[in-house]
């Protein structure tokens, strides 16, 4: 069962054993999604809470644009939106108010604290990723440039 597997079957558990074991909280699915995403589209705030700790980045984003924030708010979970709001760019928050809104929730406490910092994770992701680019794989530096592109739009 892969850290994916774990969090679409909802399993606190085996999630907690794949990062304990170090496992990225950061790798990508054919569409571009993290585990965190899952997680967030799922409403799932244990998991969710337990990813950002284990440094997962809430600022990436999908093949179309959308974050975890987006995910979840667009599918009503108040709760998850309270964990990743306050980690989220102005015109996410703003999106995501939106979508709330539209279902009828327009008031979200802003309390959860921020993920650690992992910029040691993100220098070892890009060396990781420059050295599957070496050697062939295609999928590591494409995560990367995801990452990248996300840092981009995150910059005023």
């Amino acid at each position: 069962m892969s850290l994916f597997d774990a969090v679409l079957a909802g399993d606190l558990d085996a999630v907690e054993s794949h990062l304990s074991a170090g496992a990225d909280p950061n790798p990508f699915d054919a569409e571009g999604r993290t585990p965190l995403m899952a997680a967030a589209r799922a409403g799932r705030a244990d998991l969710v809470q337990r990813l950002l700790e284990a440094g997962a980045d809430p600022e990436l984003t999908d093949r179309i644009g959308e974050s975890a924030l987006i995910m979840a708010a667009a599918h009503g979970h108040t709760e998850v939106c309270q964990w990743l709001m306050p980690h989220a760019r102005a015109d996410d928050q703003d999106l995501a108010r939106t979508l709330l809104s539209g279902l009828g929730i327009t008031d979200l406490r802003l309390d959860a604290p921020p993920p650690p910092d992992n910029s040691f994770r993100r220098k070892l992701a890009s060396a990781g990723a420059y050295v599957s680019g070496k050697l062939g794989d295609d999928g590591a530096t494409q995560r990367l440039a995801r990452v990248l592109r996300s840092e981009k739009q995150r910059k005023p």
